[in-house]
Parts: C-alpha cells; sequence; structure tokens
C-alpha cells in the first residue's frame, strides 16, 4: 500500500507540474520511467495532407487517442529498458536485445518506432521548433554554450574519453518543445534504434501504421511489408515496383553520393553478403534524397519521415547501404555536428550492430 501511494504521489506530482503533457508510467517490475504524452495527430495538422490519424496511432486497424513516448534516451535496468532523467544514458545493445528490453516492461511497452518518431518530427517542422542536442561532444555545434553535463565529466568539445551526455541534462533547446517539459535528446547524443522500418537489399520495408509495437520484429518475419512507389501502399516484399534507395553510380569504396529513390537497384555498393566493416553506401544530406525523373513521392512516404516535404535549414545524415538487412537508427549522436536531426536517416547496420554511440528508447501504447 505504502509503494502504491509513492507511486502516485509521483505520477501525480509530474502530471500536475507539467499540466498532463508527461508522467510516470510504472514497469511490469514497479520501475518508474518518464514518458511524454503524445495526443492523437492527423496527417493533416502535420503538414501531409488528409484528415486520417496519422500512422503512429493505428495499431492494429485501431485508432488511439495518445501514445507514450520516453521523456529521456532510455537506460537499461533490472532487464526493463526506463526513461530516466540525470542519468548515462544505456549504450552498446543491438537491435534485437533493445527491443526486448523494451518490451519486457509488459503489456504496450516497445521499443520506440519509426512510426512515431516521424510523427514527433513533423510535428516539430509544422511547429516551427528546430530541437538542437549534444553534437559536439557534450555541447551543441551550432551554440557553443548550449551544453549539458558529459557523463565522463570531460572538457566540453574534446573527443575523447565519453562525450556523451546525462538524459535531459542540455538546456530548453535540446527538447523537442523547447520547453522543461518537452521530450529530450532528440537530436544527437546517441544515435537511437526504431522500430519498423529497414532496407533489405535496398528495398525499404515496414511494418504497418505502428503494429511494430507488437508485431514479430525478427528478420523473416511476415509482417514486414514492401511499399509501391506510384501509391505507397502495401505489396509484398520483393516486388516489383517497390520503393528502393539506390545509389547514382557504382561505387565498391567510400561515398556514391545523392541517394535516389526508384524502383530498381542498379548500382550495389558493395556485396551482398551483410560486411558490417564496409564504409557504406551514401552519406548525404537528407534532403538531397532525390526520386528518379519521372517518379512522384507518395504522401506514405513524407508521413513515414523517409522524404523531406520542403528544403530546411541545415541538413541531416543519411547513411545507407543497400544490400543486406540494415534496420533503422535515428538522431544522429555526439560526434555528428550539424548533420545530426530529428531527420538524420541512418540505415547502414544490421540488427547485430552494438556500440557506444547507439542506445534506445522506450515508448508505451494501450494496447485494450
Amino acid at each position: 500500500m505504502v509503494m502504491i501511494i509513492v507511486r502516485n504521489a509521483l505520477r501525480d506530482q509530474i502530471e500536475r507540474a507539467s499540466e498532463g503533457r508527461q508522467t510516470v508510467l510504472y514497469t511490469a517490475k514497479g520501475q518508474p520511467s518518464y514518458m511524454n504524452v503524445v495526443p492523437l495527430m492527423t496527417n493533416d495538422s502535420l503538414g501531409i495532407g488528409g484528415f486520417d490519424p496519422h500512422c503512429a496511432f493505428i495499431v492494429s486497424g485501431r485508432v488511439c487517442k495518445e501514445f507514450f513516448y520516453g521523456s529521456y534516451p532510455g537506460v537499461i535496468r533490472a532487464g526493463e529498458l526506463l526513461s530516466l532523467p540525470g542519468v548515462a544514458p544505456g549504450v552498446a545493445m543491438n537491435f534485437e536485445y533493445a527491443n526486448h528490453a523494451a518490451r519486457s516492461c509488459g503489456p504496450g511497452w516497445h521499443l520506440s518506432t519509426n512510426a512515431e518518431r516521424a510523427a514527433l518530427m513533423l510535428w516539430c517542422r509544422r511547429q516551427g521548433f528546430l530541437v538542437q542536442g549534444n553534437t559536439d561532444a557534450g555541447r551543441s555545434i551550432g551554440m557553443a554554450s548550449e551544453h549539458g553535463c558529459r557523463v565522463d565529466g570531460g572538457q566540453l568539445g574534446d573527443a575523447q574519453g565519453d562525450p556523451a551526455t546525462l538524459t535531459g541534462s542540455g538546456p530548453l533547446s535540446w527538447r523537442h518543445d523547447h520547453t522543461r517539459w518537452g521530450i529530450a535528446d532528440l537530436c544527437g547524443n546517441l544515435w537511437e534504434w526504431q522500430a519498423g522500418l529497414r532496407l533489405v537489399d535496398g528495398e525499404i520495408q515496414i511494418i504497418r501504421d505502428n503494429d511494430a509495437v507488437h508485431a514479430d520484429l525478427s528478420r523473416t518475419s511476415a509482417a514486414w511489408t514492401a511499399l509501391r512507389l506510384t501509391d505507397g501502399e502495401d505489396v509484398a516484399s520483393c516486388s516489383q515496383g517497390s520503393a528502393k534507395f539506390d545509389a547514382p553510380v557504382h561505387c565498391i569504396e567510400g561515398n556514391a553520393g545523392t541517394p535516389i529513390l526508384r524502383t530498381r537497384i542498379l548500382h550495389h555498393s558493395g556485396p551482398i553478403a551483410d560486411d558490417t566493416n564496409h564504409p557504406g553506401l551514401m552519406d548525404a544530406p537528407f534532403r538531397c534524397i532525390r526520386p528518379e525523373p519521372g517518379i512522384s513521392i507518395p504522401a506514405r512516404l513524407h508521413a513515414l519521415g523517409l522524404m523531406a516535404i520542403t528544403t530546411q535549414d541545415g541538413s541531416a545524415q543519411v547513411y545507407l547501404r543497400n544490400y543486406g538487412e540494415r534496420i533503422f537508427m535515428s538522431g544522429g549522436a555526439w560526434y555528428s555536428g550539424h548533420n545530426a536531426g530529428l531527420d538524420a536517416l541512418c540505415l547502414s547496420h544490421p540488427r547485430t550492430h552494438a556500440s557506444s554511440t547507439v542506445g534506445a528508447r522506450p515508448s508505451c501504447i494501450s494496447l485494450r
């Protein structure tokens, strides 16, 4: 009884102070996780046309009134992925481990998804918020006076040691809505695994709507579908006419230039084998991803955050490999400089990848 009272007191305190924008949810093991409440948004409200709910709010065909997104990058405690303020973010977790730790929190808990990330990105763009973060070894590359508390206590701007910052320790401009109760550290600090989006030999594959919250995310899962490039509708994997990211020229080593959205893979950048040490297919500004001449970009690709709608100030990294399976990571890291951001697109690493610059974030949505 005492524990329940304490839990309720903490939750009520956060909800009152934030006017309901943030809350504290408790996991299956009774651990607290600080979460932002993201209310239902339509495609029209996000600037992509149509009054249907954005796909982040649709699970198994049912429209959800909200989802809960980790206010802070995740850290693993007792096998669960938690969102906690003022701690060193969890790192060196591969995709499978991050997904398991998120779902271990209980029903409705899951690894944050690309659909959710896209909704937040589109909302920030629509509201005019340019989200900053730890993009220069503990500080902002664009404003050196903006900084957080480095995990290692080291000198700002020094790439040695551990330049990641404690969760939520940066200024308000490092929150998605530039307020105390906004979602922290979406730009820079650590790349974050996202569920529901991958490349397979260059083909864009998704899990429909926000079904990645409960679907089988394994490599061979039948839940993965491709997208028909003419209209963005679901089609079977490897279907003729499916949307693909390709290189403009053949390239065995190094950068291959601006990526191209097309229906065929013409230029492999490396071996078909899953070579994790290969330098990669592309490294270009996100806003420069371009469709092949004659192709109109379906609205669904905009809704999924895969193609820029309008030219933005600045740009974000694009890392793509058009061979093997590549799972999506978002945001950039402490070394990304001006290239970090909510629209940073990293589809170059396999699900087995783990490093000191990759983390994850929990989300939760009601499945009832």
